[in-house]
């Protein structure tokens, strides 16, 4: 919770490298207005510090490549896995050094896709920008599809000056079940979907991608015991039991073996940590790290998505490619993580069917594979449907929307 909402709860909590950053802001404000009085057009993409792989590396790309003459930064972390290819750009600065705090104070525009987890330190700089005191216009590339209520996109717990969608459909449910003003809403597609296309495909790759799930999420545990209990949490759940009994059902080893086909399984990077737990039956399933593979690569290679909730079903789909939804927990997941919404139903709106029966989703993977993989004719026009574009201009339509609101 915002301290916008609880600011004593919020105190009490502060820490250490809470006051540090405070100290760091206060530092940084003086020479970063001064900053913005010599450059005042400047820019900033973020994500988060250790990956550029969202609709915001890909925007800063084009920025970088096709508006040269831009004055844009990209924030992240240099030991990161994905610096090495962003760097090339240029203008790439240290998360969370001094440029990068000069930089909230100092720019025109601040370009993100996490809503705060891009700015040099989220639990007070979030607070800064819900209480209007930056500065900055904060334009939200957005990086999924809102199926009904998210406090990443709830007005009351954001000041976004632009909300980028991929669907008139998700821009609906933005306005009508998070509160967001349709003046705000630019329905222009995602910039990473620009590159999204077949030069890759390999019909001999399964890519199982499942979300993470909020109730066993370990990044915030401090002590040992905490993370002891979660991780008896973790073995417990059927998000273990269901996706390591998956890459080590006896009928879907016998099928890739048989067919001399591969498999990658992808946890959600929120859930990492958790990659050396699955043990497939066989070498046929690899289990990826982040620094790997890149998500982009793994969807554009493989010829079937098997998810659970997550949003790289958008991209997936998006190249008319087959998708099968495995709900294994769906009754926990919708209690603790993500409440269905009234405006999207996976069974009525999704771009493939839906399985809680792992024999059942097994035999839905053959059927697929005798059909080489053709995504369902019933699903390509739910895919039609729901992108407004497919014309690979995203990024320049986003460009044109920031403009307009950015300093002359």
């Amino acid at each position: 919770m915002s301290a916008v909402h609880k600011l004593k709860d919020q105190i009490k909590k502060m820490r250490l490298d809470d006051w540090q950053a405070i100290i760091k802001l206060g530092l940084a404000f003086i020479p970063g207005k001064l900053w913005k009085l010599v450059s005042p057009k400047m820019w900033v993409v973020s994500e988060y510090e250790d990956l550029a792989r969202d609709n915001g590396s890909w925007f800063f790309k084009y920025l970088r490549e096709k508006h040269p003459e831009r004055e844009v930064y990209y924030p992240i972390n240099f030991k990161s896995a994905d610096y090495q290819a962003i760097k090339k750009l240029g203008n790439v600065i240290p998360f969370g050094g001094w440029k990068h705090y000069l930089l909230f104070w100092a720019a025109d525009v601040y370009i993100g896709t996490t809503k705060c987890y891009g700015f040099p330190y989220r639990r007070i700089c979030e607070d800064l920008v819900q209480w209007k005191m930056t500065g900055f216009k904060y334009a939200f590339l957005n990086h999924g599809f809102t199926r009904g209520y998210s406090s990443i996109v709830d007005a009351k717990e954001t000041n976004y000056q632009l909300l980028f969608t991929c669907s008139q459909k998700d821009a609906d449910i933005i306005i009508n079940e998070n509160g967001q003003s349709p003046a705000i809403m630019r329905c222009s597609g995602y910039p990473r979907h620009d590159t999204l296309n077949d030069e890759m495909l390999n019909k001999k790759q399964i890519l199982i991608m499942p979300t993470w799930r909020k109730w066993i999420d370990y990044r915030l545990l401090a002590t040992k015991e905490q993370k002891k209990t979660n991780l008896k949490k973790f073995f417990a759940s059927d998000y273990y039991k269901c996706l390591n009994g998956l890459v080590n059902n006896k009928e879907f080893v016998e099928f890739l073996e048989k067919n001399d086909m591969n498999a990658v399984f992808y946890f959600h990077e929120y859930a990492q940590e958790y990659s050396k737990f699955i043990k497939p039956a066989t070498s046929r399933i690899k289990v990826g790290k982040t620094e790997d593979y890149t998500i982009q690569e793994l969807l554009k290679q493989s010829a079937l998505l098997i998810t659970d909730y997550s949003s790289v079903v958008y991209d997936f789909s998006y190249m008319y490619k087959p998708v099968l939804y495995y709900q294994f927990d769906k009754e926990d997941f919708e209690k603790y993580q993500y409440a269905p919404g009234e405006s999207f139903s996976y069974e009525k709106e999704g771009f493939g069917d839906v399985f809680r029966d792992e024999n059942e989703l097994v035999a839905e993977i053959r059927r697929l594979y005798s059909r080489n993989f053709e995504m369902d004719e019933k699903f390509r026009s739910r895919v039609d449907e729901f992108f407004r574009y497919h014309d690979n201009k995203n990024c320049e339509r986003v460009y044109k929307e920031i403009k307009k609101i950015a300093g002359k």
